[in-house]
């Protein structure tokens, strides 16, 4: 049994930090020459290019991590808290120094720890930069604040959450699959095998210490919610390969769809665990849970592939498929009784795509394509516009002020948008 699947109240402090004394390793102790030559006689230019793609966000983000984790340890109310972030902070020392070791000794990247840093700085994506901005504002104004419990339980949330447990956990996974099934480098094999371990151990500890700040306080309860609100959309796209290029997973025998199904899933339960619904963080509430997760991956992936999601710097370029996957979601964000109360649909004239509209049927709202019979209201834009507006990109406000998003209907109808979405 791994810690991931162990019940949170079971996992102690002075367990956990048991379990760090208890599997040791050194970063400095592993020999790579065997790796190396795996790297030029096993691989194929497509999977080295994959594979240093990838290992540079973790070399990246584990010096991140190193860095930012010292607030999180001044701001813990616990001498218990404060012990095992201590020997955390040691860890991902331990970890920036094992991947430093292969993207210089094997990859060939940089002299030194400042140069290989640089050397592969320009492979991160965009999603990657936005996520580790926010950890480096949100432990700032941790450090100024040390006192402030709302600003501690954003930092849980962020670090031990988002970044080791959506992120990093999944990733891991995928690469020691791998290489165990092409056995191929045998160092770095043992190495992420102890860097897994170690941060099922963070995990577990994020879990249970995020999970006594959330319900401590409604404050902390509604920062964490705030957190995840804010860098889900984020966390999307930190996968997203040069290109949009499938075959940078392919090449190792997975999916891009797989490693987002088994993220979403990591992160759902981690919400469970900590008493939180799903439901309640702005991204997912738009995503039909009944579906099954590689489904749910395959259908984010829709989105990212018309530059809905994933990098916000892309204009949409949207399809039928993904307007479908919009306005299904859509459905959710629906307030029942103000849609009822407008005596007719609601309909999207999209300028330059096929209209939708939305109506209450049952006791439930339902999207369908196609212009509606006297629609109560209508709603108007391109359907780039609308796509960034169901996604959280564009505040529907601002797209109205700019008129990117016009309105018509009776005054009434019109009075009432403000409380029909669940924007």
């Amino acid at each position: 049994m791994t810690l991931e699947s162990e019940r949170s109240e079971v996992i102690s402090y002075k367990r956990l930090y048991r379990l760090w004394e208890e599997n040791g390793w050194s970063a400095t102790g592993l020999d790579f020459s065997t790796d190396a030559k795996h790297w030029d006689e096993m691989l194929t230019d497509r999977q080295r290019e994959a594979a240093l793609w990838n290992y540079a966000m973790f070399l990246i983000g584990e010096e991140a991590v190193a860095r930012t984790l010292s607030p999180v340890l001044d701001a813990a109310p616990t001498h218990e808290q404060k012990i095992f972030l201590t020997t955390q902070i040691v860890d991902e020392a331990r970890h920036h120094v094992f991947f430093d070791r292969f993207m210089r000794e094997v990859a060939g990247q940089g002299t030194d720890i400042d140069t290989t840093l640089s050397a592969v700085d320009g492979l991160v994506t965009w999603g990657f930069r936005q996520i580790f901005d926010e950890l480096d504002r949100v432990t700032d104004a941790l450090r100024k604040k040390p006192n402030d419990r709302a600003l501690l339980a954003q930092s849980v949330a962020l670090y031990h959450v988002v970044v080791e447990g959506m992120l990093a956990i999944p990733g891991q996974h995928f690469i020691q699959r791998y290489v165990e099934k092409m056995e191929i480098l045998p160092a770095f094999s043992e190495g992420i095998t102890n860097v897994s371990r170690d941060e099922s151990r963070h995990v577990a500890f994020g879990i249970r210490f995020l999970g006594e700040l959330v319900a401590s306080s409604t404050e902390c309860r509604s920062a964490a919610i705030e957190m995840f609100d804010r860098v889900l959309p984020w966390a999307v796209g930190v996968f997203v390969p040069p290109n949009l290029d499938p075959s940078y997973a392919e090449c190792f025998d997975f999916t891009l769809e797989e490693i987002y199904a088994f993220g979403l899933r990591s992160f759902e339960t981690k919400l469970n665990r900590l008493g939180i619904d799903p439901n309640e963080i702005s991204l997912l509430s738009r995503d039909d849970s009944t579906y099954p997760y590689d489904e749910r991956a395959r259908r984010m992936w829709v989105l990212i592939r018309c530059g809905i999601i994933g990098d916000e710097k892309r204009e949409p370029e949207v399809s039928p498929e993904a307007l479908g996957i919009l306005f299904e979601g859509l459905t959710n964000m629906v307030d029942l009784d103000v849609a009822r109360s407008l005596g007719g649909p609601i309909e999207f004239d999209l300028t330059d795509a096929e209209k939708w509209h939305v109506e209450v049927n049952n006791g439930h709202a339902e999207a369908r394509s196609g212009a509606a019979h006297n629609p109560a209201l209508t709603l108007q834009s391109t359907a780039a516009d609308w796509a960034k507006i169901s996604v959280n990109r564009m505040d529907p406000r601002k797209a109205l002020l700019t008129r990117k998003l016009k309105v018509h209907g009776s005054l009434s109808s019109k009075a009432k948008l403000p409380k029909l979405f669940a924007f």
